[in-house]
Formats: structure tokens, C-alpha cells, sequence
């Protein structure tokens, strides 16, 4: 429910008008007259009395709230607070000798400012000599959201190890719970009364885990068990041990029929999310079989090739916002175009050599992340670093 916000000098009209149709003997209503001072009076309590019963009213209705009366509205409903700080995430490139492998328990990535990341997974490199990997930050709050082509070493490094970089900005880093999630969770709420939702799942697991914003529905796997995808606000998949510790926290609030004599859960696995990666259909276009986002462009003078990367990639996030992604939705390559096309600084986006060139759908199960991210001069060269030139190490000239 909106309360809409009315003008001094609206309120001043309605005042007067209501006087005049009510008495024929007032001949003067100029700004300087007496009846034009009490209007104005009146106009300014009557405006007071509308703002403060807005901000009363935003309490009771979340979609209107934000900032400290979001968390007021929160504290009437019975919702928890907001939840704290959050981590980033994104993927790394790395070169390296066919059969290196990155260890999960102790390999860091990390930038020259000291932002820490680790990997979700182990990783071996392929026969290709490069790879993709998945990391997740050490430390939490919106400084984890760093730059692109800034994660650039790791410790220890492997036996065969060449070099490492992210193509993608690292995102999903929060300070705490924005608005926009905190709102949903405030609406979704009493949901957790509906005990054969998924709603209901979703607010026993975010009420255990600060970092869960919903579940998946998968159905019944090859195991024979229904099996849940766990989606995190930032992006992260949990480990193992991670999921295994959730499900085990929520066993006394899964009904009598998944447990069995000793209250253990059975039929009943926790997942993380399948990933749909942006600009995977197209793979036939790039000379080395690559895929993701891919395109060429022209700045302007007074731009750089840093700051325009990185707006790009700000902008695309916004559209492709996993967190508010909803199932069996296309990606339209038109839009992502128009998105590149229309940040600050891009003079010329050619569409013949933008990829991908054709809508994709993402399943109804996953969700879409941007992988790999490709950003090319007019002729061809990838854009690498800062100053606009190219790393042979990382895109060799084919």
C-alpha cells in the first residue's frame, strides 16, 4: 500500500476551495492575505500528518519500507534480524601444465590488496592447459567484490602452475542483508506454517544458515531420494561437510516419514545449485573452442579500458541477478547487447561479433553465472589489462 505524497500547494488549493464553496464573503485570497497564510498553515500539518502516516503504514506493509523502518516492520512481524556479512564469489582462469592440480584444502588465491579466496573443489588442468575454477572469499562485506583482472597469485603454487587472473568481477559481498532480500524474507515469512512448501524449508535453513536464500525442488534423484538444491545469497556452494551439517540442524523439523527409528533423515539429500553458464552454445566462434561472453568495442577518449570493463560487468550482473531469477527464463542476447552498448564510455559495439548471437534458455533448475568474459578491441585483441594491451600467457595469438 503506497501513500501518495501531495504538494504544499495542492494542499492549499483543496483548502481554499473547500472555504469558498462554504461562504461567499471572502474577497481576497492574493499570497499576501490572511486566508492564503492560514492555508498555508493548514496545507504544511496536513502534508506532516501524510508523511508520518506513510512511515506508519510502511511498517505494516514491507513493500513500502526500506533502510531502519524495513527493520522495524521486521521487529512487529516477528522476523528475525538482518542477517551479517557476506562473502564474494566468482571463478579464476588459470594456465598451467596439463595434470596440475589445485588442492582445496590449502591453495589461496588472492589480489595485491590481500583479499583472500578459496576454492570450492579440487581442480586438476586438462590436456588444454587452462581451466576454470570456482573460489569463494575468506573474509566477508562488500570489499570481497573486487575488480576483474585483479586475482592474480596463489599459495602454494603448484608443481606446473603458469598463471591465474579472473575474466568476471567477484560478486554477492554484503556488508548485511540488503532490502531487497530482506524484504522477501519478511514477506515469505508465515510461510513457515505451510509445512509442505518449499517456503517452509527455506525459512528452517536460512533461520540455521545466515547465507541460504532459498531452495530448490528438485524431485527424486537416481538414489531414490528428494533431493534439495541450497542457493546462497552470494553465490557460494557449500561443501560437503557444509551440506551434511545443514541437513543434519534441520532433521526435527522434517515430518516422521523421513526419519527412521533413530531419528536419522533418510530419503532426504541436500544439494548446491547447477550452474548455467552465459554464452555456452555458442563454441564454435571463438578459434580456440571457448565460450561465455564475448565481443568487440571502441571507447571513448576520456575513458579507460579498466573502468569500462568493470561498469559492463556491474551492469550485466544486474540482469542477470541470479537471486532474483525466475524459472525457465530466457537470456536475450539482444539485451545483454543493449546493456554493452549503453554503459558510460562504449562508443561502438559491433552486434556481427558479439557473443552469444542467439537467446538461451536457462533449465528450470539452474540458475545463470557468467564464467568466462572475453573484451576485445575493434580488431580482434583481447583486452587484458589496464593500459588496454594483451597477456600472450592467458589468450595466446592463434
Amino acid at each position: 500500500m503506497n501513500t501518495k505524497v501531495i504538494s504544499i500547494s495542492t494542499l492549499k488549493q483543496l483548502f481554499i476551495e473547500i472555504v469558498l464553496n462554504k461562504t461567499d464573503k471572502i474577497s481576497d485570497i492574493s499570497d499576501d492575505s490572511v486566508l492564503n497564510a492560514t492555508a498555508y498553515g493548514v496545507a504544511k500539518v496536513a502534508q506532516k500528518a501524510i508523511k508520518d502516516n506513510a512511515i506508519t503504514i510502511s511498517k505494516w506493509f514491507p513493500d513500502t519500507a526500506t533502510g531502519t523502518k524495513l527493520d522495524e516492520a521486521a521487529g512487529m512481524l516477528g522476523v528475525s534480524p538482518r542477517k551479517g556479512a557476506l562473502g564474494s564469489s566468482t571463478y579464476v582462469k588459470v594456465v598451467a601444465s596439463p595434470n596440475t592440480t589445485y588442492l582445496q584444502s590449502n591453495t589461496r588465491f588472492s589480489n595485491n590488496n590481500g583479499i583472500a579466496f578459496e576454492m570450492e573443489s579440487d581442480f586438476t588442468v586438462d590436456s588444454t592447459g587452462l581451466g576454470y575454477i570456482k573460489i569463494r572469499s575468506l573474509d566477508t562485506g562488500s570489499k570481497t567484490n573486487i575488480d576483474p583482472i585483479s586475482i592474480i597469485n596463489v599459495t602454494p603454487k603448484p608443481n606446473g602452475h603458469v598463471k591465474v587472473t579472473n575474466e568476471y568481477r567477484a560478486t554477492g559481498g554484503l556488508d548485511n542483508e540488503d532490502d531487497e532480500i530482506f524484504r522477501i524474507r519478511i514477506k515469505n515469512n508465515l510461510n513457515i506454517l505451510s509445512q509442505t512448501t518449499l517456503e517452509y524449508f527455506t525459512q528452517i535453513f536460512q533461520n540455521i544458515d545466515d547465507r541460504v536464500l532459498r531452495v530448490i525442488n528438485l524431485g527424486t534423484n537416481e538414489e531414490g531420494k528428494r533431493e534439495l538444491t541450497i542457493v546462497t545469497q552470494n553465490g557460494v556452494n557449500l561443501l560437503d561437510s557444509e551440506l551434511e551439517d545443514l541437513l543434519n540442524a534441520s532433521k526435527d523439523y522434517f515430518p516422521i516419514t523421513d526419519k527412521n527409528r533413530f531419528g536419522d533423515l533418510i530419503g532426504i539429500k541436500l544439494s548446491n545449485p547447477t550452474w548455467f553458464e552465459v554464452g555456452q552454445q555458442d563454441l564454435s566462434f571463438i578459434p580456440d573452442g571457448d565460450s561465455g561472453i564475448d565481443f568487440r568495442l571502441s571507447i571513448s577518449d576520456s575513458s579507460s579500458w579498466e573502468t569500462v570493463r568493470k561498469d559492463i560487468q556491474i551492469n550485466l550482473s544486474k540482469y542477470l541477478d541470479f537471486r532474483f531469477w525466475e524459472p525457465n527464463t530466457k537470456i536475450s542476447w539482444t539485451e545483454l547487447l543493449d546493456i554493452v552498448q549503453n554503459t558510460k564510455g562504449v562508443k561502438y559495439v559491433p552486434n556481427t561479433t558479439f557473443y552469444p548471437n542467439q537467446d538461451e534458455i536457462v533449465p528450470i533448475n539452474q540458475l545463470p553465472r557468467v564464467k568466462r568474459f572475453k573484451v576485445r578491441q575493434l580488431d580482434g585483441t583481447i583486452v587484458y589489462d589496464s593500459a588496454g594491451t594483451l597477456t600472450p600467457v592467458f589468450y595466446p595469438v592463434n
